[in-house]
């Protein structure tokens, strides 16, 4: 496939049909303890390679949501690859920095067996299905902490798709459980698939696939991992075009969300 068409692909935050691998999200930061520092710099992109980045994750929404609980604007400088935003770390705490909610292109997708596929080609949807636009709207948020950890940032958003963190991200150990809460719209989401990738994989012989988990019946889902190291969790969740009563929308919604977060022995 040429690399003009796997950009488009990684700025839907989708997959294509015959598409062997999708790009995903990811926020990266200098560090994730910041106790020593007063300013943390954090990247983000879209990659096939955690956490190699590969194409500028661009958003008008850059924030941060501070101890305080406060959200606050963030400016980013957009490489080709990355993005990188510069946050001030000076109050203890914990920081969400976020990309906000960023609307991506619009595909064609089609619905087969209770399951949205995206077309390079609509005219080569399968037979007995029709292509509809579906957006993409892409969320990534990371924690950082200086000092002892708190709650106020990980507030849920209550809008879109998200994880809440019912284990501090900065009180992830190698080993142990780690509990989060999928939400759509602030609801819980059952049966959600959630995907857990490990950020060594350009170092290791054999690259690891990724873990595949699910949510329960109250969109509860458990991570653990058995080496340290930095992990990006994700899960995308597609809404179909609404076309009948008062909420009518032509076009469907493809929500990804990603979390990265460090664990430590």
């Amino acid at each position: 496939m040429r690399r003009s068409i796997l950009a488009a692909t990684l700025l839907a935050g989708v997959t294509l049909a015959g598409a062997a691998t999708a790009h995903s999200p990811y926020l990266l930061p200098s560090a994730f303890d910041v106790t020593d520092r007063k300013l943390v710099t954090v990247q983000g992109s879209f990659t096939e390679s955690f956490f190699s980045p590969e194409v500028v994750m661009k958003s008008d929404a850059w924030a941060v949501v501070g101890p305080d609980g406060v959200r606050r604007p963030l400016t980013a400088t957009n490489l080709r690859e990355l993005a990188l935003v510069e946050v001030p770390t000076e109050t203890a705490g914990t920081y969400r920095v976020t990309t906000g909610q960023r609307t991506g292109r619009t595909a064609k997708a089609v619905l087969v067996k209770g399951e949205w596929e995206f077309l390079e080609d609509p005219t080569k949807a399968p037979a007995g299905t029709t292509p509809v636009d579906m957006q993409s709207l892409t969320l990534a948020d990371v924690y950082v902490t200086r000092g002892a950890p708190n709650a106020a940032a990980l507030a849920p958003i209550g809008k879109g798709l998200e994880f809440v963190a019912v284990t501090h991200p900065s009180s992830i150990f190698t080993g142990q459980d780690a509990r989060f809460v999928v939400l759509f719209d602030g609801k819980p989401v059952k049966g959600q698939a959630v995907t857990l990738h490990a950020g060594d994989d350009r170092y290791a012989e054999t690259k690891a696939p990724p873990v595949n988990l699910v949510s329960d019946d109250q969109g509860r889902f458990t991570v653990k991992v058995e080496r340290s190291g930095v992990y990006q969790i994700q899960a995308r969740y597609r809404v179909a075009p609404q076309t009948t009563g008062a909420a009518t929308n032509a076009t469907g919604h493809s929500y990804t969300y990603a979390l990265t977060f460090e664990s430590l022995r």
